[in-house]
């Protein structure tokens, strides 16, 4: 797992936060301190994108970003 601090969350543009990156239950982030900005997730997860269909990475981006929390 990797410790990100995340000062503004919807700006990451980290699939692992992505809406559109299918992690239902969340498996890939661990919110440590949320109020302060502490998450960490699975830097080797990888699940499909909903809207390219293609399987990601969970530290990658793209720029149809949609934050889901």
């Amino acid at each position: 797992m990797a410790n990100l601090k995340i000062a503004n969350i919807k700006s990451t543009r980290i699939c692992a936060f992505c809406r559109n990156w299918y992690d239902p239950a969340n498996a890939a982030i661990v919110p440590k301190a949320p109020q302060a900005g502490f998450f960490e997730y699975d830097h080797n997860a990888r699940n499909k994108c909903m809207l390219t269909g293609l399987d990601q990475l969970s530290w990658a981006s793209c720029g149809k970003f949609s934050c889901k929390f």
